[in-house]
């Protein structure tokens, strides 16, 4: 093999790998959506985003400031719900965090959820059926039966 042509192979190698990498980052997340309680009339200051993943799994991130002050986690329920209150419930959410009271903050938020997403008639890919279109719904957080605070999940542009 001559010298050009180890050049040439290496040059080559070195492409492929750059150009199949910039593919990758390019396509994820399709979609962005965010819940945030800084504008809502509530008493919980924070904020979420979902990611749509390539795999058809939805990610849930995010972190509540203040407005939690109870250390107990159990006592609070994340919802997706179809308006601002508990009476229409789309689906719940068991998230693991801490408390950090006062101010009444969390710890980071993260979650992955399969059977939602940020587009419609999005078919899961693990399981049968079409995965539950949730923008325009809303992320209601209570505590045991009183609504702290509920954010319309809006698509980011």
């Amino acid at each position: 093999m001559t010298k050009n042509t180890t050049l040439f192979l290496i040059i080559t190698l070195i492409f492929s790998l750059f150009s199949s990498s910039i593919g990758a980052t390019a396509s994820w997340p399709q979609h962005v959506a965010r819940a945030s309680y800084r504008t809502s009339n509530t008493s919980l200051f924070g904020e979420f985003t979902f990611s749509q993943l390539p795999e058809q799994t939805t990610r849930l991130l995010g972190q509540i400031n203040s407005g939690l002050y109870s250390k107990n986690t159990t006592v609070y329920k994340f919802l997706i719900t179809a308006n601002q209150n508990r009476t229409n419930v789309i689906k719940v959410l068991n998230p693991k965090f801490n408390v950090n009271a006062p101010p009444g903050g969390s710890s980071a938020i993260q979650l992955d959820i399969s059977d939602i997403a940020l587009q419609p008639n999005l078919t899961l890919k693990n399981g049968p059926g079409i995965a539950t279109d949730v923008h325009n719904r809303f992320l209601s957080i209570f505590n045991n039966n009183t609504l702290l605070g509920s954010a319309q999940i809006l698509i980011v542009q």
